[in-house]
């Protein structure tokens, strides 16, 4: 596996296991996070390469896009599991 491959995933895994352990409140919310983490981390990147920028570059990754995609993958999923958990949760049939 290339390094700046395995910088990415592991970027995308500490801010996917972060956000549940201080938003999540099911288990079934933690593969979610991951996954929102890993497309917000790629889409900051491939939005760092195709602007030509990004911030705070470390060899081929751009940790500041990178960063700020997956903070942005993991508040949308959040948004949506919240609705849901109002919506359908075990306080919603009272």
């Amino acid at each position: 596996m290339s390094p700046s491959l395995l910088l990415s995933a592991l970027i995308a895994a500490l801010i996917g296991f972060a956000a549940h352990a201080t938003l999540g409140r099911y288990l079934w919310q933690l593969p979610l996070y991951l996954l929102a983490a890993v497309g917000g981390v790629v889409a900051g990147e491939v939005s760092a390469a195709l602007t030509g920028g990004g911030l705070l570059r470390y060899g081929s990754v751009p940790l500041g896009s990178a960063f700020a995609g997956g903070i942005l993958g993991v508040l949308g999923i959040w948004i949506i599991t919240t609705r849901l958990i109002a919506r359908f949760g075990p306080r919603a049939r009272e």
